[in-house]
């Protein structure tokens, strides 16, 4: 695969199908920035008393997170908003659900990869600051497989 620039980039959210992906067609809007990170594998230990070296096979994959820092558009019903309802500690007949995610590095005319997947939404903070724009910063938490696929 060859270089590519995050110009372009997006992050697309909605509903699961009965649990189940369903590509997502909501674009969040105003991202700053964008990281997939903490994907890890769990090393568990097998070692016992006849082991001259510690012994170790795969355990589980945590497919990790998404974070997100946005300028903070509360006009964004389709994307923001999606995210933020996640949290209303207000709405009490809206419980939190898994959504879908679709995650899209590069421009449309030079995909470079995506990232696709479940996920559920674990934080959300906003800042305002002195002579700067109210950001917000948003974290979403994959819940099994990730799919990685290679677009260019």
């Amino acid at each position: 695969m060859a270089a590519f620039t995050s110009f372009g980039s997006t992050l697309k959210v909605g509903p699961t199908t009965s649990g189940a992906y369903q590509a997502p067609t909501n674009t969040v809007g105003e991202i700053l920035s964008m990281n997939v990170d903490g994907i890890s594998l769990t090393a568990v230990d097998v070692t016992n008393i006849t082991n001259r070296h510690r012994v170790f096979v795969p355990g589980l994959i945590d497919s990790g997170n998404i974070t997100l820092e946005v300028n903070l558009d509360p006009d964004d019903t389709n994307g923001q908003s999606v995210i933020v309802d996640q949290l209303d500690n207000t709405a009490a007949s809206t419980a939190p659900v898994a959504l879908s995610f679709l995650v899209e590095f590069g421009s449309s005319a030079n995909k470079g990869a995506t990232m696709s997947g479940i996920g559920i939404v674990t934080q959300y903070s906003a800042r305002a600051s002195l002579d700067a724009a109210v950001t917000a910063s948003i974290t979403i938490k994959w819940s099994g497989a990730i799919t990685f696929t290679d677009v260019d």
